[in-house]
């Protein structure tokens, strides 16, 4: 179904463009090399893509689809602080998925080779060595399996499960995104972010099968030099660029000095803004750094999705502005009535809206007004996490998929506070991790705002504890915590928080940049425990 969706839109305007390699490849071709690539898995039924951003993961994905074996993106280590613990996670993965072959690049090769541990029972084939396919398909014995993708999640709050999307959900949840970006055959989608998660992979296949470009870029082509990254954005065909809201914000603090005139940015038509909470204050200060450049302040488009609603849920309306509520911080636990409260209030907290239903998707919380758990429904979302018994799986009885993030509605527009499990008890009172982090975030010491609030149950009390990355020195980077503990205490009371000052990329992310919770609880347990970092 998605093969002949792609190979059929095909035009000459279907290129892969990679801008830092200077190379444009036409997916009629990748689609001919993945022909050929497919002969390696011909027969298979589970295939593993373990590579970074780049023709040959594009051709991976192809084959798979092609053969009609599911294929398993897997994340790269960046989001992992050890080899070994890298390695436990791609064994899972292995074993969770059943998966017969891993197909790999020289990225992955090299990655495989450093890691030094045993795969069992998985075949590992590079996709760019030369095959025979007569011998290989000698070799298979399985068939296509009912899952196109197994997508497994980020794995932010808990351990990562395998999200099992038919060709119908994909083709559906397409739709859904295509329909909200209103897309043409005129647009380009431009990315960075890694094609193993779901926002990169997705966005991807939304071109496709439109028959319309792509630029791809590595995510550490982004991570190294955001302002190279924007030169060469902006010099592309981009159209379309989504982006987890601190990339917005890295981009922002890398031009904060200013942005070349010759820096064109009216080409951009969409910022999706989506994949994590996003913030008020960083749309408001990407739009006034980037205005002079062309950037339209319609253009960014804060959206609400997941993977296991093959991505998009909701979405502001094309044209309009982002908008946002002012609301009372301590009234935004499950079952309050958000209440609105002056900007200049200390329980004041900004909401941005996620827009209405894109497409065909439904969403509800409740009662209108009132916070609760968001469901969502419609073609797009998973039947369920692979392997996962039907006790166990996140849908209410109805049928509706438990998302685990908190919102209300207002205006018909859905409005998010947060993940139900970074939420935090303190004195009888609710506390946000995302509350906590945005306060974090106005310190211009903290390392592009790169924080995390964690709750802390101890010996003596529970607390919250605050991991701040910060390059300063250690001197000056305790005076900045307490700074931070004291704004802190100055938004939500005394006795919050502890701030406990890190090195640079210290805390752990999943690779859509959320805070891996869980690890960064165990972080801040040795910090406490032995008084400095390990």
């Amino acid at each position: 179904m998605l093969w002949d969706a792609i190979s059929s839109a095909v035009t000459p305007r279907t290129v892969l463009h990679l801008p830092t390699e200077g190379q444009s490849i036409p997916v009629s071709r990748i689609l001919r090399d993945a022909e050929t690539a497919a002969a390696i898995i011909d027969g298979d039924r589970r295939v593993g893509v373990l590579m970074t951003n780049g023709e040959p993961w594009l051709r991976g994905l192809l084959a798979c689809l092609r053969t009609g074996a599911a294929a398993v993106p897997i994340a790269l280590p960046g989001a992992f602080g050890s080899g070994g613990a890298y390695l436990n996670h791609l064994r899972r993965i292995i074993d969770d998925a059943e998966l017969d072959t891993l197909l790999v690049d020289d990225s992955g090769t090299r990655l495989l080779k450093r890691l030094d541990g045993d795969l069992t029972g998985v075949r590992i084939r590079d996709i760019t060595e030369a095959v025979d396919p007569d011998a290989l398909r000698r070799t298979r014995t399985r068939g296509p399996d009912e899952f196109a993708v197994i997508q497994y999640t980020s794995g932010s709050t808990s351990a990562p499960k395998g999200v099992a999307l038919t060709a119908a959900n994909i083709v559906a949840g397409l739709e859904v995104i295509a329909d909200a970006a209103a897309w043409t055959g005129e647009d380009c989608m431009g990315l960075w972010l890694p094609l193993f998660h779901d926002m990169g992979l997705f966005a991807t296949l939304v071109s496709l099968v439109h028959g319309t470009p792509v630029c791809l870029w590595r995510p550490a082509d982004f991570a190294r030099d955001p302002r190279r990254w924007l030169n060469e954005c902006a010099a592309s065909p981009t159209t379309a660029v989504p982006m987890p809201d601190f990339g917005y914000r890295t981009l922002a603090t890398a031009f904060r000095d200013g942005v070349p005139a010759e820096m064109d940015l009216s080409r951009w038509r969409l910022a999706f803004n989506g994949a994590e909470p996003v913030q008020m204050e960083t749309i408001r200060e990407f739009t006034e750094v980037f205005a002079p450049n062309g950037f339209r302040p319609a253009a960014m488009r804060p959206c609400y999705g997941m993977a296991e609603a093959t991505l998009m849920v909701t979405c502001q309306a094309p044209g309009s502005l982002p908008r946002a509520l002012t609301v009372d911080r301590f009234r935004l636990g499950p079952g309050d009535t958000a209440r609105s409260v002056p900007e200049n209030s200390d329980a004041a907290r900004t909401v941005v809206s996620a827009g209405r239903a894109a497409g065909q998707m439904r969403w509800r919380v409740g009662e209108s007004g009132r916070v609760g758990e968001i469901e969502v429904s419609g073609a797009a979302v998973m039947g369920g996490y692979l392997g996962v018994p039907d006790a166990g799986q996140p849908f209410t009885g109805d049928g509706w998929l438990r998302t685990g993030d908190l919102g209300f509605e207002h205006g018909g527009e859905l409005y998010i506070v947060g993940r139900g499990k970074n939420m935090m008890i303190q004195h009888g009172q609710n506390y946000y991790a995302e509350d906590i982090e945005e306060i974090v975030r106005r310190f211009p010491d903290a390392d592009t705002g790169r924080c995390a609030a964690i709750g802390i149950t101890g010996p003596e009390a529970e607390y919250i504890a605050v991991l701040l990355e910060t390059p300063l020195a250690p001197e000056a980077a305790d005076d900045l915590a307490a700074d931070v503990e004291s704004a802190i205490r100055a938004a939500l009371g005394p006795d919050i928080a502890r701030v406990y000052p890190v090195a640079p990329k210290t805390i752990p992310y999943t690779s859509s940049g959320k805070v891996r919770r869980q690890a960064a609880r165990e972080l801040c347990c040795r910090i406490t425990e032995e008084g400095a970092l390990a």
